[in-house]
């Protein structure tokens, strides 16, 4: 079973670094590729919004801010979840199991244990 922790400093700077570079890619794809090889750009936006959502799926865990309960999100919600920043950290436009009601959840780092 998987444990949960806040996210730390460290998974702040290398998402948004993760970011910089997919966009940087996309922009510099998008100068060099379009309009004659668009196919190559298409595989650069497509190819780096898969790598960052499987990433987060595979890293990251949601607390309900209704009732606390943590849970863990499929990558197809994930892909299509509404995401954002706040005071309170990233949160995700989810439905929590426990509780059913749709709300901005925690996003939570998965500790992965050895079992």
């Amino acid at each position: 079973m998987n444990k949960y922790q806040d996210p730390e400093r460290k998974d702040w700077v290398i998402g948004i670094a993760l970011l910089v570079i997919y966009v940087l890619a996309i922009s510099l794809g998008a100068v060099c590729l379009l309009p004659e090889y668009w196919w190559g750009w298409l595989l650069i936006v497509f190819g780096g919004m898969l790598y960052l959502v499987l990433r987060q799926t595979k890293n990251y865990a949601c607390r309900c801010r209704k009732c606390g309960h943590e849970f863990e999100i499929s990558f197809l919600v994930n892909l299509l979840a509404p995401h954002g920043v706040d005071k309170e950290g990233s949160w995700e436009w989810v439905r929590c199991p426990a509780c059913e009601k749709r709300t901005k959840s925690t996003v939570i780092r998965i500790v992965k244990t050895k079992s």
